[in-house]
């Protein structure tokens, strides 16, 4: 069993309005991350929430996911990793963190990691070039223990010698939301799968 966590709690500074809101189609681009995280196969979602709060939550009512809301998003992701690996249940074997920005990640590539992490146990798992990564559960005090901007990154570092890596996401895939380029970027990509 692996809990999934969503990381949205960030302000968008760099793009200077609330990215988790933006639309791609007729949903949010965090609505996107919602249902594609949904349809791998973990066992509870979390979504880590921040900034804008209260919109957010409102829009993912509907679906079967838990919020929870950081004091201190303004602090860094490192506190927004911390609160979600404090919410998983505890019995998961692993966490997988992914981006609240990323809404082209497909179920399936999610559903790769996740099976390569039930096979092989690693303490850590990602892709070569992003997000989402895997923590073993055996990392979990020190998940709720970081702070600042730098995130999973800290164990990452620190456990190198115990990361499995895994080939790199499509590039697509791999798109997230920091500027407005970005955003015209990942809706370009967007109509173009969808027409």
């Amino acid at each position: 069993m692996i809990a999934a966590v969503i990381l949205a709690a960030g302000l968008s500074r760099r793009l200077g309005r609330p990215k988790q809101l933006l639309k791609l189609g007729s949903k949010t681009i965090i609505e996107h991350v919602v249902e594609n995280v949904l349809q791998t196969e973990v066992c509870e979602v979390i979504v880590v929430l921040g900034a804008h709060c209260q919109e957010i939550r409102q829009i993912l009512n509907s679906y079967p996911v838990k919020c929870i809301y950081n004091p201190s998003y303004q602090d860094g992701i490192g506190t927004s990793v911390a609160v979600g690996a404090g919410a998983v249940a505890p019995d998961v074997k692993g966490i997988m963190f992914v981006v609240g920005d990323q809404p082209l990640l497909s179920p399936d590539y999610m559903n790769q990691l996740l099976k390569v992490f039930l096979e092989k146990n690693p303490l850590i798992l990602k892709p070569e070039n992003s997000m989402p990564a895997i923590f073993s559960s055996n990392l979990k005090q020190e998940l709720m223990c970081l702070k600042g901007d730098t995130g999973g990154r800290q164990l990452i570092k620190k456990y190198r010698e115990k990361v499995v890596t895994v080939p790199g996401i499509p590039a697509h895939q791999s798109l997230d939301v920091d500027t407005e380029k970005d955003y015209k970027k990942i809706l370009e990509t967007w109509r173009s799968m969808h027409t």
